[in-house]
């Protein structure tokens, strides 16, 4: 099949409903609703509120997706292994890419974009 009939099988467009979503919890005070990927596998939405630290213990790192993380409300304390602390306040944006040992605290509300789609088996929690 060639390049041009694959792109003709996906639509233009895709809506995706609030109750097409998904909850999730974690604890630590993370919850939030991870919505479906995109047919073509390049990134996955997720409406996340959080009252706490995430991850609880050690640092969070993704192999394979860059995480978008774009604050609406609260404030967010961005720690990287690599960099130390960022503070995010509303309409900031920070990126994680894939590799980066990160956590966060605080309380706030936020979009998060993740590419590649969300796949639970690239994600981990390492040690101090």
């Amino acid at each position: 099949m060639t390049e041009k009939k694959k792109a003709s099988k996906i639509k233009p467009i895709m809506l995706i409903k609030k109750e097409d979503g998904k909850n999730f919890e974690i604890p630590g005070g993370t919850e939030g609703r991870l919505y479906p990927s995109s047919p073509k596998g390049d990134q996955t939405a997720a409406l996340v509120e959080m009252d706490g630290v995430y991850p609880q213990k050690g640092w969070s790192v993704n192999d394979v997706s860059t995480e978008t993380i774009f604050l609406q409300e609260g404030k967010f304390f961005l720690e990287t292994k690599e960099e130390g602390g960022h503070e995010l306040l509303p309409g900031d944006m920070f990126l994680v890419f894939p590799g980066v040992k990160y956590r966060i605290t605080g309380k706030g509300k936020a979009v998060v974009i993740i590419t590649p789609s969300w796949e639970k088996n690239n994600n981990k929690i390492v040690e101090e």
